[in-house]
């Protein structure tokens, strides 16, 4: 699951790097993660880590499923593009 998460993140142009171990992913970003984190929580109900002020960090289960991975995806992909 780990790998099919990495190659969906990969595929945004406004992420500057996915550095991943396993299923700790981190995505860093050009610009601050703030606002972006803020929606994820606030509108997704998606809680999220951070590392410095422009990268994400992913903990996600090992119990993760394909859909599970896909809300992400997509709840990025909105929050991103607002």
């Amino acid at each position: 699951m780990c790998g099919y998460l990495i190659n969906k993140l990969k595929e945004f142009p406004q992420i500057k790097e996915v550095i991943g171990l396993g299923l700790m992913i981190g995505l860093e970003f050009d610009q601050q993660i703030n606002d972006i984190r803020h929606v994820l929580l606030k509108k997704h109900h998606i809680f999220t880590g951070v590392s410095g002020a422009n990268t994400i960090r992913l903990l996600s289960p090992l119990t993760l499923t394909k859909e599970q991975a896909d809300v992400f995806i997509k709840a990025l992909a909105q929050t991103i593009s607002e």
